[in-house]
């Protein structure tokens, strides 16, 4: 089976070739690799070239586009370009600052060789660079579900709820062009997760194979995954075209669900300078949300980590929502500083006698005021709010 490969990239040249690399073990004769570089200004697309010069010759189809000028959005337009080129009868999404896990890939191949279906949905790793550590998804405790999915709405409806990421599913094209998917295009971020609903939604047959594919970078410098600012509201749109998108009502909780987790996450990391953005978007969407797809999550563990945030925004409380915010934003500011503290004093005791001791005992002695102000900025919140 002709399997063809859509890498993204943009100024990602530090990334790209340990990507492509990574990649290599995992092309057989008569497969094509599409990548696509979305005007990146760095040297990403000499990265590119260089890495697939070695795969000349080798029965491999090298569809390498060059957009010459970064589009509007997200990866929306170059995944775009890069489906209307495809050529085989299963598609493979990779990330171009992700790297491939070989013998998870191959298994998946495998398996998909042997038992077709419009949508593989397979595990993966994720590597925090900032920490240089391999961990689990955040969805790893769904794969214990699998097994008792044994319908097709129940593995539906299993999958509506995993990440929605492109690079963990081996798509049958046939189905994809029949369907007519295509990422939306426009200026946001985030596209991918409206077009898993679109796949997930339209799939006969979906199937699962617990085997990680491959290693998802999180925490590196200028990812969309980083983003801490107003972007982060592009996920009521996307929970917008989500709803048009659903057959019937019996969906409509999957995608409250999936929103609620995503506000979960965008809360921890939100800038206060982006809150009353945030906060009068989600108010203005989550209003309109009926009460039956409120109480059908009730109970639901990931649906409640934000339900009440997400209950005060809908009943438009949100001055109270946003003190709350701000109050956490200067609680996570003292953790930081507490631990910057703690690290520059064991330094100033190592180094007090050299110029570089004397410069980490005046950073720490900004730290320290730092942390004193905030401090008592803390105290100050919290006597209001009891007060």
């Amino acid at each position: 089976m002709r399997f063809s490969f859509i890498v993204t990239a943009y100024n990602i040249e530090e990334y790209i070739g340990s990507c492509l690399d990574s990649l290599t073990p995992c092309l057989r004769p008569g497969d094509q690799l599409i990548v696509v570089d979305d005007g990146s200004g760095d040297c990403s697309c000499e990265e590119i070239m260089a890495r697939l010069a070695p795969l000349e010759g080798r029965g491999i189809e090298l569809c390498p586009i060059f957009l010459g000028a970064n589009t509007q959005g997200g990866v929306g337009i170059p995944a775009n370009v890069a489906l209307a080129e495809v050529r085989g009868e299963a598609l493979f999404f990779v990330d171009g600052d992700d790297l491939l896990e070989a013998g998870g890939f191959m298994a998946a191949r495998q398996v998909y060789e042997a038992h077709p279906s419009d949508l593989l949905i397979a595990n993966f790793r994720v590597y925090d660079a900032a920490l240089d550590r391999y961990m689990p998804p955040a969805d790893q405790p769904l794969w214990a579900r699998v097994p008792g999915a044994r319908d097709p709405e129940a593995r539906r409806h299993l999958a509506l709820q995993m990440i929605g990421v492109p690079w963990r599913k081996i798509y049958r094209v046939a189905f994809l062009r029949a369907a007519g998917l295509c990422f939306p295009e426009g200026d946001f971020f985030y596209e991918d997760n409206p077009f898993h609903w679109q796949a997930c939604l339209a799939a006969g047959e979906i199937r699962f194979l617990d085997r990680s594919v491959c290693a998802h970078r999180v925490a590196r410098a200028g990812q969309t995954m980083a983003a801490q600012g107003a972007e982060l509201t592009a996920f009521f749109d996307h929970y917008e075209t989500i709803l048009s998108l659903l057959p019937d009502a019996q969906y409509r909780p999957d995608a409250l669900r999936w929103l609620l987790e995503n506000m979960a996450w965008h809360i921890e990391r939100l800038d206060p300078g982006a809150h009353w953005v945030y906060a009068m978007r989600a108010q203005e969407v989550l209003a309109a949300v009926p009460e039956a797809d409120w109480q059908a999550l009730r109970r639901d563990p990931v649906a409640l980590r934000s339900w009440g945030v997400a209950r005060a925004l809908a009943a438009g409380d949100l001055a109270a929502v946003i003190s709350g915010w701000q109050g956490q934003a200067v609680m996570r500011r003292l953790a930081d500083l507490e631990g910057r503290l703690a690290h520059l004093s064991g330094e100033m005791d190592r180094q007090q006698q050299t110029l570089g001791g004397v410069q980490d005992w005046a950073e720490g002695q900004r730290a320290l005021q730092e942390f004193r102000a905030l401090k008592a900025l803390a105290g100050e919140r919290q006597v209001d709010e009891t007060g």
